[in-house]
């Protein structure tokens, strides 16, 4: 009778201390965009799940795709472009379709800070700097499939897109002449899916997982205030494959807190919180 007392204290606690975790992870984040796999478990047919999630993005590489130059440009190359870093922070609902498949949605906020060079040949001429000045409206959909094996083995593969609008302030700097010159992009569409198949293991209140993934990500830059800037930019993620850990931690009947990594398409972590019912 002590021990289901003690028992029920400790799982009082640890909710209320993850509530308070996130929470805390939350309020101090800067939003940005980054599309998380999550827990590798379904709802079960007819059943919700509703949460909050934060994500962090250390580093994604960016490509040069196409632009419209200003004349004197033709022969510039935009090179080493990244999302130097991003947050978001999202609420997330699911919908068991079926025991083995749940559909959900996020809406939340999403905002970036990048940065590249611009060279003419084999020298570097310009450093630049992009940022969001505010947050942005994210939004997006997705699909999990999963299904329980013998022994707690569980596959899956979750499908994703997350898409937000941002105004990015934009600064360049003249590395010869230290000049440095700024102007907004009014429109910049930033797209992520990503198609992430995985395995995962029950043991006791736990269920880690690992999985690999192909992602891609694209921003259209377009819209300056200064008529002389670049225009109608297009940048793709360098890498498109990627792999992915985590870990679901079951705090009660209701609750289910995840943490979860992932690593060479983007470097990135992320950590939520969801109570199903």
């Amino acid at each position: 009778m002590i021990s289901g007392a003690m028992s029920h204290i400790s799982t009082k606690t640890a909710i209320c201390f993850s509530f308070a975790l996130i929470s805390m992870v939350v309020m101090a984040a800067d939003p940005a965009q980054a599309a998380s796999v999550g827990s590798p478990q379904t709802q079960g047919k007819g059943k919700i799940a509703v949460g909050a999630e934060w994500s962090y993005i250390f580093n994604r590489d960016l490509s040069f795709k196409k632009a419209s130059r200003p004349s004197g440009h033709d022969t510039d190359q935009p090179l080493n472009f990244k999302i130097s870093r991003g947050r978001n922070v999202v609420a997330k609902a699911s919908y068991g379709l079926f025991d083995s498949l749940d559909i959900y949605i996020k809406l939340g906020a999403a905002n970036y800070n990048l940065q590249g060079d611009v060279f003419v040949g084999d020298t570097r001429r310009v450093g630049e700097s992009l940022s969001s000045p505010g947050d942005s409206f994210l939004y997006g959909a997705g699909f999990k499939w999963a299904r329980e094996l013998k022994k707690g083995w569980i596959i899956g593969c979750d499908a994703q897109y997350l898409t937000s609008n941002q105004k990015l302030d934009f600064s360049a700097t003249n590395l010869i002449s230290g000049a440095v010159s700024t102007a907004t992009y009014l429109d910049c569409r930033m797209q992520e899916w990503h198609i992430a198949p995985y395995i995962a293991k029950k043991i006791a209140n736990f269920t880690p997982y690992l999985g690999a993934r192909y992602s891609d990500f694209r921003m259209d830059q377009s819209n300056p205030n200064d008529p002389n800037r670049w225009n109608n930019l297009v940048f793709g993620a360098t890498y498109n494959v990627g792999v992915f850990t985590g870990l679901d931690w079951n705090l009660g009947k209701n609750f289910k807190l995840n943490v979860e990594g992932r690593f060479i398409d983007e470097t990135a972590i992320s950590a939520g919180l969801a109570y199903g019912f």
